[in-house]
C-alpha cells in the first residue's frame, strides 16, 4: 500500500515537471491543426461535389491548335 502511495506521488511530480499531462492531451485530443485539416477536407468534398466535367476535351483541344496554326501561316 505505500509502495503504491510513493510510486504514484513519482509520477505526480514527474509528470508536473516533464509537463507529461500536457503533452497527452495535445496528442489525444483534436487540436487547433486538426480543426484546420477536418475544414479543408470538407471544403475539398464540397469543390468535389460541385464540379463539372471539362468543358473540351483532349481532342477538342488538338483541334482547336490545328486551327491556330493554320491562321498563324
Amino acid at each position: 500500500m505505500l509502495q503504491k502511495l510513493v510510486i504514484n506521488k513519482i509520477i505526480n511530480l514527474l509528470s508536473k515537471n516533464f509537463k507529461l499531462f500536457k503533452l497527452m492531451k495535445y496528442v489525444e485530443e483534436p487540436n487547433e491543426l486538426d480543426h484546420k485539416v477536418l475544414e479543408l477536407e470538407n471544403r475539398i468534398l464540397k469543390l468535389e461535389k460541385d464540379s463539372h466535367p471539362p468543358i473540351f476535351t483532349k481532342k477538342d483541344k488538338e483541334d482547336i491548335e490545328k486551327r491556330l496554326d493554320l491562321f498563324k501561316k
